[in-house]
């Protein structure tokens, strides 16, 4: 009953290892939703100016993935390799007497450290004679067990398929700017009666372009799947071109001229922000979260970002 019991335990585990992964060359989708608001205003302390503003951008990505081999070691992840370090270490200490013999049977036929590294064919025979005496006259001591068992698993380890690196393919999406910027000043001929303001208005969208003389749509954005800790590393995907809006600034105040340009938006992701780790719950096959993320600045350039995704296997 109790190996019956364990032999389930096993297959169980093997088969959540399983989902999990996926077979090298298998396709993936993620889809990224970023949503970036700002709003508010203030008075200055000489209350001579009040601004006021409201912004959101919005940048909608899908991209494509494909999957690597299985590996034993993480390139997103931390790798812990201090089992392995652990077993080799281990098997090497509980050798050490058969190594010592080595070295004393390698001197005894000529061959050292020092000497320049050529073994003549006596010295070759020599060797060959010795190592094949003192395999028949070796006893199987328990360390010596002990330390096949330390390799075994250590090369087992290094055998393993604990992670799963998803690379990017292709991506497309689109993107949204709708921001508005006011200001009002009370100085000189501007009063309450005869007001001075400004207002900037921001729009713009569309398809996120491609960069120009770019020979793929693929950008830098990966996914890594660790089985054991069942969790996912994911760099986001992030446009791969500036995203440009028209800016229309209509104002009365002096010294101020009334204007329309292309401009960029600026950056809202990069950094830790396009980087996030989330646990699986159960398969990989569909995972999805949000994050939301603080963003410092003055005026529109703080807010909130919010960061919606979604990962399918196709």
């Amino acid at each position: 009953m109790k190996i019956a019991t364990a032999l389930l335990l096993v297959a169980i585990s093997a088969s959540a290892h399983a989902e999990l992964l996926a077979p090298k060359g298998a396709k993936g989708q993620l889809k990224v939703e970023y949503v970036f608001v700002s709003s508010g205003g203030y008075t200055s302390a000489a209350k001579d100016v009040i601004t006021k503003w409201r912004a959101r951008r919005v940048v909608d990505i899908t991209a494509q993935y494909t999957a690597d081999a299985p590996m034993a070691v993480g390139t997103l992840h931390a790798s812990d390799t201090s089992a392995v370090q652990a077993r080799t270490k281990s098997a090497a200490k509980k050798l050490e007497p058969m190594a010592m013999d080595m070295m004393a049977m390698a001197a005894k036929c000529g061959v050292t450290m020092e000497g320049s590294g050529e073994v003549t064919k006596a010295q070759e025979a020599c060797l060959e004679k010795g190592v094949s005496d003192y395999g028949n006259n070796m006893e199987m001591t328990p360390d010596i067990k002990a330390a096949g068992a330390d390799i075994a698993a250590a090369s087992q380890a290094m055998k393993s398929t604990r992670y799963q690196l998803w690379q990017n393919t292709a991506q497309s999406g689109t993107y949204l700017v709708d921001e508005e910027h006011h200001r009002q000043v009370f100085e000189l001929t501007c009063t309450a009666a005869k007001t001075c303001k400004r207002s900037d208005i921001r729009k713009g969208g569309g398809p996120i372009p491609t960069p120009p003389g770019a020979e793929s749509s693929a950008g830098f954005s990966l996914l890594e799947v660790d089985a054991v800790s069942k969790d996912v590393v994911i760099v986001l995907p992030v446009p791969l071109a500036p995203l440009t809006y028209t800016q229309t600034v209509t104002t009365n105040i002096p010294d101020e001229t009334s204007s329309t340009k292309q401009s960029i938006a600026p950056l809202m992701f990069g950094g830790e922000m396009q980087r996030i780790t989330v646990s699986i719950p159960g398969n990989a096959a569909k995972l999805s979260g949000t994050k939301t993320i603080p963003v410092k600045g003055d005026g529109a350039e703080g807010g909130t970002l919010t960061v919606n995704w979604q990962f399918t296997r196709l």
